[in-house]
């Protein structure tokens, strides 16, 4: 149940306050500083005074066309950011996606056997040795007492240090055997509750994701509007200075903008994703439960095969009892 509370509770969880993205491209331009900076009002009025542009002209004049390439500059750095957040994004929903893991949580009873059985492969060559060298003793021992029992106390020692030693190493198998099991089952709760932990985190970032399109959008037209106001500024200031002389007819005209190939922010194949995983945690925390079961099962059958001598007289049965009441 503990694990559940835990579950919940990051469920319930909601990110109050996201990171803030660190993006100077994305800070809204300043009309006044700019138009400043570019000294549009000084330049209009002179050129306005000379009549320059003249009425027939049809190019954009030298302030305009700095304008334009200005705000052109700031568009391509803001859709650079965006090319590069996206792929950001992109990779962290790599990162996060928790399939694999559910998977492997899903195997873990499997693992355990594997593990289990390795364990005991491991130790099966010196345990034969050991039993066979204090089986080998016994049979010396009993030897003796059908005889007038010289030595039997030297043998008996001789007896009860292989069988102690035998004992000893089927004490620390069975050690590392439940070390094992407890391992397994720690790591099974710790990788569901990460699993969780990820899934919340692919939400977060999935809406970021979603908002790169309006960001975007956003800091193009306000590139776009600021444009737009700095050439309005210049050709206004400069119709009111040429002393009654006509604009040139362009002046009517907004000026045209490159044409930009917007990144692909689209999050439908995303969204499956999150569905995905989500169904797939759900799926997992029903089989935890029959999963931890099995691990459990198999720890008993492997336990059970390290049985030491029936005749060790140091062996306690009261043993089995406490393994065999062990929680799962």
């Amino acid at each position: 149940m503990q694990l559940f509370k835990k579950l919940l509770n990051i469920l319930g969880q909601a990110e109050r306050s996201r990171a803030h993205v660190d993006n100077p491209f994305l800070v809204p331009l300043e009309f006044e500083s700019l138009k400043r900076e570019l000294n549009i009002v000084e330049q209009a009025r002179r050129h306005g005074e000379q009549g320059y542009p003249p009425v027939e002209a049809t190019r954009l004049t030298a302030i305009e066309e700095q304008i334009r390439t200005t705000l052109e500059s700031e568009r391509h750095k803001v859709l650079a950011w965006a090319e590069a957040r996206i792929a950001l994004v992109q990779t962290r929903l790599t990162a996060l996606d928790i399939v694999g893991t559910v998977k492997r949580c899903g195997e873990f009873d499997q693992a355990f056997e594997r593990a289990a059985q390795d364990l005991l492969n491991n130790y099966a060559v010196r345990l034969q040795r050991l039993e066979y060298r204090a089986r080998e003793r016994e049979a010396e021992l009993c030897a003796l007492r059908a005889q007038n029992h010289a030595g039997y106390g030297k043998q008996q020692k001789r007896r009860n240090e292989a069988l102690g030693v035998y004992q000893d190493e089927i004490a620390d198998v069975r050690n590392e055997l439940m070390a094992l099991k407890h391992e397994f089952l720690e790591q099974l709760e710790s990788d569901v509750l990460a699993c969780n932990e990820q899934l919340v985190r692919y939400q977060s970032v999935l809406d970021e994701k979603r908002n790169l399109k309006p960001r975007l959008a956003s800091g193009l037209n306000k590139a776009e509007m600021v444009m737009a106001g700095l050439v309005q500024c210049y050709r206004a200031e400069n119709q009111l200075h040429r002393n009654g002389r006509r604009v040139p007819a362009y002046f009517s005209d907004s000026i045209v903008l490159q044409s930009l190939a917007l990144p692909d922010s689209n999050t439908a194949e995303d969204e499956v994703n999150l569905a995905l995983q989500q169904q797939a945690l759900t799926q997992l925390i029903e089989q935890l439960e029959p999963i931890r079961g099995r691990i459990q099962s198999s720890f008993f059958q492997k336990y059970n095969q390290l049985m030491p001598l029936s005749w060790l007289p140091e062996y306690p049965p009261a043993m089995e009892n406490r393994i065999a009441a062990e929680p799962v």
